[in-house]
């Protein structure tokens, strides 16, 4: 049995069509192996982070300590001590760490899944106690930037945890 010139015409189509389509579902599956890659390399890495694990630390005992964070930002002496701005250095690694955590998420670099089961009662206890220190920033700049990325994953995920496994 002999093709006429459009079925061979056609078949070719075809063959080059589903070429097309494997490549194109071969690189989304490689980027999206990448940003797990990415991921998983960033949650291991983000352990071993000392200055990251001692902002935790600060950020908890002054918040078991019931000092306000409110003064960091308006000190009632007027100014903070040296250990006190040690401590507000701290602070703020903290919260710039997960605003950024938060804008890679965003911009879909890193796979939103795996930190949070990963991370989820880290990211929502550190938010939450450090809000008071992220409004009074906002006032004193008057600005609501501030920290908005952070605020949104923590909303983000406070709307939907993650699933309890059984």
């Amino acid at each position: 049995m002999e093709l006429s010139p459009v079925a061979w015409q056609v078949i070719s189509n075809l063959l080059v069509f589903g070429g097309i389509c494997t490549a194109v579902m071969t690189i989304r599956y490689n980027v999206e192996m990448a940003r797990k890659t990415q991921t998983a390399t960033f949650l291991f890495e983000s352990r071993k982070d000392g200055e990251y694990i001692d902002s935790l630390h600060t950020l908890r005992r002054i918040r078991d300590s019931g000092k306000s964070f409110r003064s960091y930002v308006f000190p009632p002496a007027g100014s903070l001590s040296d250990s006190e701005t040690a401590e507000g250095r701290k602070i703020q690694y903290i919260l710039n760490f997960y605003e950024r955590v938060a804008v890679s998420i965003k911009a879909g670099i890193y796979e939103e899944d795996m930190i949070k089961q990963a991370s989820y009662t880290t990211v929502m206890d550190t938010y939450e106690t450090a809000e008071p220190l992220i409004k009074a920033l906002r006032e004193k700049l008057r600005s609501s930037l501030t920290y908005q990325e952070f605020e949104w994953l923590h909303k983000r995920w406070k709307n939907k945890p993650p699933k309890c496994n059984k």
